[in-house]
């Protein structure tokens, strides 16, 4: 009775002590966006500029691999309008690459501070980019991998 007790308080402390962290973890990413350039007309190409600031011993998983298993890469995801159209696919700058020891694939991270890119082309006046920024960060030190859901709306003119 006295084992049992004993490793039902240590499983209780593992919980409480992943709590912590995870919510520490959930609000680790701070995102920023903007437009360049900062007025566009209709007919005009821009391009929105995602950029992320990362707490010391956290990375944040880019969006630039291909993930069947493993980590999960950052999605962007858009809502469907019709006076803005999307050019392509997002573009990671400088992301790191990492050859991931337990299943044998190469994933690409930020440290520190993240940058990704779209060109958008602006088909009507008065135009705001609404959608979702999906991804996963993890502190290195102790293995905490947190998923994220981080909703944007960008005015472009």
């Amino acid at each position: 009775m006295r084992l049992r007790n004993l490793l039902l308080a240590t499983v209780a402390t593992l919980i409480s002590t992943t709590a912590v962290h995870a919510n520490d973890a959930d609000t680790a990413v701070k995102w920023q966006w903007r437009v360049e350039p900062s007025a566009v007309k209709p007919g005009e190409d821009a391009e929105i500029i995602f950029s992320a600031a990362i707490p010391e011993g956290f990375i944040l998983y880019s969006s630039d691999f291909s993930a069947e298993l493993g980590p999960r890469p950052a999605k962007f995801s858009y809502e469907a309008r019709d006076d803005i159209e999307i050019k392509g696919p997002i573009a990671a700058v400088e992301s790191k690459r990492k050859k991931d020891k337990v299943f044998g694939s190469e994933y690409s991270y930020f440290a520190n501070r993240a940058e990704f890119r779209q060109k958008v082309r602006v088909l009507k006046s008065d135009t705001t980019l609404t959608g979702r920024i999906d991804g996963q960060t993890c502190q290195e030190k102790d293995g905490v991998c947190l998923l994220f859901k981080e909703p944007f709306s960008i005015r472009l003119n």
